[in-house]
């Protein structure tokens, strides 16, 4: 259906100023987070082609886009905090890593595994680490290869 171009500017007028309206009823912190979010899955999409990692079928990818996620929303989640242990191969393979300012991410997200799993965190934790660096392997194979076609 074609709209007629009066009827066009009254609904972009409405739907601005909607979205005027619901910015102002959240929290600054809740704007940061959908700011961030959005910017986010826009340099996913320009840097690899798609949203989300999961969609690429890497192994890890949905629990990357998870901790990406939190990351973005300053959720303190065993996903962010691995994402924020591997941000240095995670940036050098080309993932929109969102900063987190956390003390020893590390620790932290071994206590969390610990509280959910146990005395299981262990091996938890090692299987977790293996999965975010499977991901950052396969993340730099693709990026390999859109480069090779690219020349």
């Amino acid at each position: 259906m074609e709209l007629s171009p009066g009827a066009r500017k009254e609904f972009q007028a409405f739907g601005r100023a909607g979205g005027y309206e619901r910015a102002r009823r959240l929290s600054a912190s809740s704007r940061r987070s959908i700011a961030r979010t959005a910017a986010l899955t826009r340099w996913t999409k320009e840097r690899f082609g798609v949203k989300r990692f999961s969609a690429l079928g890497l192994p890890g990818a949905e629990m990357l886009d998870r901790g990406l996620r939190d990351a973005a929303a300053e959720v303190e989640s065993v996903e962010a905090l691995l994402i924020a242990i591997a941000e240095p191969r995670l940036r050098r393979e080309g993932v929109p890593v969102p900063r987190m300012e956390l003390p020893d991410p590390e620790m932290r997200c071994y206590r969390l595994l610990e509280a959910e799993h146990g005395e299981l965190a262990h091996a938890r934790y090692n299987a977790l680490r293996h999965e975010v660096t499977s991901f950052a392997d396969a993340c730099h194979l693709v990026r390999a290869r859109g480069t090779e076609h690219a020349s």
